[in-house]
């Protein structure tokens, strides 16, 4: 009966170590933005539907995770986002720089007015050994003064997503093995 007892708990020890590995995942955390110029299907940002050049896209003011990877001014290569619907589904590859990449899930306009377009954007950040990351951001650009491509600046803020419960669950297994031995010295 105690060999028994003993398998019990070093089972359950086991699982707890197992699902403490999926917790110490370390999610991306931080910002980082990026400045350049890019070229639109039409001559105002009122009436743009798609991006289809970029040119002289850089990093900047990264933070968290990506200081000491990511340095302002790193060139930022946007081959997925060539040509880009600014209303799309998936796209792999959207830009990537230093390692990190960001796949995009989806994107629509929030607001599209007065010579200003400001795009949302939804995805995913890996690289660099980090776990995928949830990511959130926005695109903006705005009517030049004169001729020529469209100036743009994006912001971009990465955030990781709740756990889904592991956590919990391993405290909930942690208090159960913990109750097991305790049960188990009350009753020896």
């Amino acid at each position: 009966m105690k060999k028994n007892w003993i398998k019990k708990v070093a089972a359950t020890v086991s699982v707890v170590v197992c699902m403490t590995g999926i917790v110490q995942a370390t999610p991306i955390t931080g910002n980082i933005g990026f400045s350049g110029a890019v070229e639109l299907n039409n001559t105002s940002a009122n009436t743009a539907t798609a991006a289809t050049a970029w040119f002289n896209t850089v990093a900047a003011s990264p933070s968290g995770s990506f200081v000491g990877i990511v340095n302002n001014g790193d060139v930022v290569s946007m081959t997925g986002a060539t040509p880009w619907n600014f209303t799309s589904g998936a796209l792999a590859n959207f830009w990537s720089v230093d390692g990190f990449t960001f796949n995009l899930i989806s994107s629509s306009i929030y607001s599209q007015v007065g010579g200003f377009l400001n795009v949302i954007l939804v995805g995913t950040v890996s690289g660099n050994g980090f776990t995928t990351t949830a990511f959130n951001g926005t695109f903006q650009v705005a009517d030049p003064a004169s001729s020529g491509p469209q100036t743009f600046t994006e912001r971009l803020s990465f955030n990781s997503v709740p756990d889904g419960g592991t956590t919990v669950l391993m405290l909930g297994l942690g208090l159960l093995s913990l109750g097991l031995i305790r049960k188990k010295m009350l009753i020896a």
